[in-house]
């Protein structure tokens, strides 16, 4: 859980600030049909649940 979360919404929230990934494609484990590439808006991460695990789907790069 994001600590001092209060504070962060009052700031605006996540807004843009994106998670890099390594190459390939993720999917959340706890919503599989949620994929990301290259990067992750962290708004869109924790948007459903303050939690994700983000696994490589698809084969290897």
């Amino acid at each position: 859980m994001t600590r001092l979360s209060l504070r962060l919404a009052e700031a605006g929230g996540w807004r843009d600030t994106r998670l890099p990934l390594p190459p390939g494609r993720w999917a959340d484990v706890l919503a599989p049909e949620r994929e990301f590439t290259e990067h992750a808006r962290v708004h869109e991460l924790f948007g459903l649940m303050p939690v994700a695990l983000l696994e490589r789907v698809g084969g290897a790069v």
